[in-house]
């Protein structure tokens, strides 16, 4: 149903502006076009690089009825084999050294989509800035997908930096912008956010901090709305008030077609008709089936608003992004440079970069060695910040979320 849906956006807006990248303007119908010249895929395709590849190989793949797989990284990962009517992919962190992939049906992937795109009232004269990785879950489904099953137009960006920012947005009257807490902060600084022809804003991928946007909507009169998702899931949740919040932990309100429980142990249980399929590796302690979603993260209801409690898993978050810390201590053990290694977050004193990465080692060798034998891995935000070599024989029999409360100082 993927494939009718893009051939009635292509219809409906043939020769009007799919994607502004820099001077140059592709059309809905220059998409089509550049499809036609696409080979026939007969394995997962994997989306990812600029705006236009990533948009091309979700087409791809529906066109030929193969699964689409967003990526940030060349490379594609070893996947078992498909069951019969899965559409997309969703790359999620593992823990245990390797990534995971989370299941969607076509049908699924799409009421992600179109919940979105109604519950923020996105139009086609409104172009998104895409400020964003589109190969993560929040930026695919927020700006890839409507763009094609709804046709509303993108700006690319880039680089997310004031100047570039700036210059992207002023070939319209109106953009929106989804970005993450890290980018409303860096932008509020320097001071582009005052007058900017923003008409709706939107945060996501890390708690959204109160001082943060109170401070926006009192200098720029610009109000951050709180969005809340999940992979397995798509949104949850989302705070549509026209002023600032006054809790924190507000999630705002479910979505349209979102229904959230509480299960006995105060964790999040989602309903909805965009809950994946499952995984690729289930669990034992996993609930991910029949349109249900047991999140990892703890909360509360306060009358129709959900309100978080406490994030959960293992996963650790900087400034939006997400990584597992299985997958950190593979390679640092790859290095042949420590006997042993558990890698944690811990609270930044940013908040909007909400977690830092530390690691214990036992390692007879020099930190910079170790720094210098995975830089050409990991990503420089994926490096852990923190190290404590040789610690505590007390500490390898801890959890991560205790090693996480034991160390928070380090960030201090």
């Amino acid at each position: 149903m993927l494939l009718p849906r893009w051939q009635k956006t292509l219809e409906k807006f043939h020769d009007q502006p799919a994607i502004f990248d820099g001077e140059r303007v592709i059309s809905f119908s220059d998409l089509a076009i550049a499809l036609d010249a696409l080979p026939k895929a007969i394995s997962p395709v994997p989306a990812q690089g600029s705006a236009l590849q990533v948009a091309l190989a979700t087409l791809q793949g529906w066109r030929d009825q193969q699964a689409v797989l967003p990526m940030e990284k060349p490379g594609l990962p070893k996947l078992g084999p498909i069951p019969k009517g899965v559409a997309h992919l969703k790359l999620t962190p593992g823990n245990e050294g390797k990534p995971r992939t989370v299941r969607f049906t076509a049908e699924q992937i799409a009421a992600d989509a179109d919940r979105l795109v109604a519950a923020m009232a996105l139009t086609p004269a409104i172009p998104n800035l895409a400020t964003i990785s589109l190969s993560h879950s929040y930026g695919y489904s927020s700006i890839i997908l409507p763009l094609l099953l709804h046709g509303i137009p993108l700006q690319t960006v880039e680089v997310p930096f004031p100047a570039v920012v700036t210059a992207a947005w002023k070939n319209h009257p109106k953009v929106v912008v989804p970005a993450v807490p890290s980018m409303w902060r860096a932008w509020h600084r320097s001071g582009i956010l005052k007058d900017a022809p923003i008409a709706l804003a939107i945060s996501a991928g890390a708690p959204l901090s109160l001082e943060l946007e109170t401070a926006i909507w009192n200098d720029c009169g610009l109000k951050l709305h709180n969005f809340y998702g999940a992979s397995e899931c798509g949104g949850i949740s989302y705070d549509s008030s026209t002023t600032p919040r006054t809790h924190p932990d507000d999630l705002g309100k479910p979505l349209p077609g979102v229904e959230v429980d509480l299960a006995p142990s105060g964790r999040f249980i989602i309903h909805s008709s965009s809950v994946a399929l499952g995984y690729d590796d289930s669990r034992s302690d996993e609930n991910l089936s029949n349109g249900r979603f047991l999140t990892p993260d703890h909360g509360h209801l306060d009358g129709s608003r959900l309100l978080l409690d406490s994030r959960g898993g293992e996963t650790i978050n900087v400034a939006g992004r997400k990584l597992g810390p299985g997958r950190i201590e593979a390679i640092l053990r790859a290095t042949g440079l420590v006997e042993n290694v558990r890698v944690f977050g811990i609270p930044s004193r940013d908040p909007e970069r909400v977690d830092e990465v530390a690691a214990l080692i036992t390692t007879a060798h020099p930190i910079k060695d170790l720094s210098k034998a995975v830089a050409e891995t990991l990503a420089g935000w994926e490096i852990p910040r923190h190290w404590i070599p040789n610690p505590d024989p007390t500490d390898w029999q801890l959890t991560r979320q205790s090693l996480r409360k034991k160390h928070a100082n380090l960030a201090k």
